[in-house]
């Protein structure tokens, strides 16, 4: 089922994030990131993760295994994420709300999804893992909650 998960600031849903993607990289999932904002991006630790993230993007395009593959499509599009390291946690947390798209896959069904808001996304785990999240994500001191009606 999905749910829609609203925090009160960016920074709120990006600690909700990093908690939710535990329950993401417990799973066989692929995570994919959009490198292009619509907004500046003027935290520091954000334009950070930005810059880390479109590096990694541009290493993957070079090296040599791959470069014909990325030659066919823009680099910035659909840049891998695994959820399983934990730097890769924290660019997932700081950066999915606040790019043009992040998705989290398992197989052929979507288990995540961003909505073009810095505050706003939606999950399709089970009640207990969005509860998890959710719970660990306030005892951090987020305020976020499950939107009504979802």
């Amino acid at each position: 089922m999905t749910r829609y998960i609203a925090a009160t600031t960016p920074r709120d849903l990006e600690i909700f994030l990093s908690k939710i993607a535990v329950e993401f990289s417990a799973g066989d999932t692929q995570t994919l990131i959009d490198l292009y904002t619509d907004e500046p991006l003027v935290d520091e630790q954000v334009a950070t993760s930005f810059q880390e993230v479109t590096e990694m993007a541009r290493l993957q395009r070079e090296s040599p295994s791959r470069r014909h593959w990325f030659t066919r499509r823009d680099p910035l599009m659909g840049v891998q994420l695994d959820l399983t390291r934990d730097e890769h946690v924290t660019h997932f947390s700081r950066l999915a709300h606040r790019v043009i798209n992040a998705e989290v896959w398992q197989g052929d069904h979507q288990l995540f999804g961003t909505v073009e808001s810095p505050v706003r996304v939606w999950v399709d785990l089970s009640d207990e893992a969005v509860e998890r999240a959710l719970a660990a994500a306030r005892a951090c001191g987020a305020a976020v909650h499950m939107e009504p009606g979802n």
